[in-house]
């Protein structure tokens, strides 16, 4: 009878992941690396954006869906509230163990807030940008500029940005 190996104890991981219970450490160079990386994609993103003129066209054109956008503005200041809820107050105040299973109607909250989100701001720049708003919606908003913010910038800062950049677009949207 041949003898089967342990795969569990041969098994390496693919990517260094902070919650799986191994010490991983990088050294200061991939930091270095790793940051620059962020800040680049960071800000070719929003290069990208200014040249589109995303700014002014979502504010102004008669071709994005308002009722639509208007729509992803609320779910997004949702996702914000159950954030700052669930990360400051829970976790940061209460000192509670921020994970699914204590936080099962959160997430699910979240997760209805994110797709709500999506399919309204991509129903609304659909008209302006056709088959591009899902390249933006998806590379360039969520990849290039949310996933790399909330990778540079810790949690408080994230919220007292999210809560005035937020404040600031409405001011002008409305």
């Amino acid at each position: 009878m041949p003898k089967f190996k342990d795969l569990e104890s041969e098994r390496q991981p693919l990517v260094n992941n902070p919650y799986g219970g191994q010490d991983v450490t990088q050294s200061a160079s991939e930091k270095i690396l790793n940051g620059l990386y962020r800040v680049v994609v960071l800000f070719a993103s929003i290069y990208y954006l200014h040249t589109l003129e995303f700014y002014a066209t979502v504010l102004r054109s008669p071709k994005v869906r308002h009722e639509w956008f208007k729509i992803g503005l609320a779910a997004s200041i949702g996702l914000l509230i159950i954030k700052f809820y669930v990360e400051i107050f829970m976790g940061k105040i209460n000192k509670a163990t921020v994970s699914y299973k204590h936080f099962p109607k959160s997430t699910h909250s979240v997760m209805f807030l994110l797709l709500l989100s999506s399919v309204a701001f991509n129903t609304a720049l659909w008209p302006a940008y056709g088959l591009k708003t899902l390249f933006i919606m998806t590379v360039v908003i969520g990849y290039g500029i949310l996933v790399q913010l909330s990778l540079l910038v810790p949690t408080y800062a994230q919220n007292v940005m999210a809560f005035v950049l937020m404040t600031f677009f409405i001011q002008e949207y409305v």
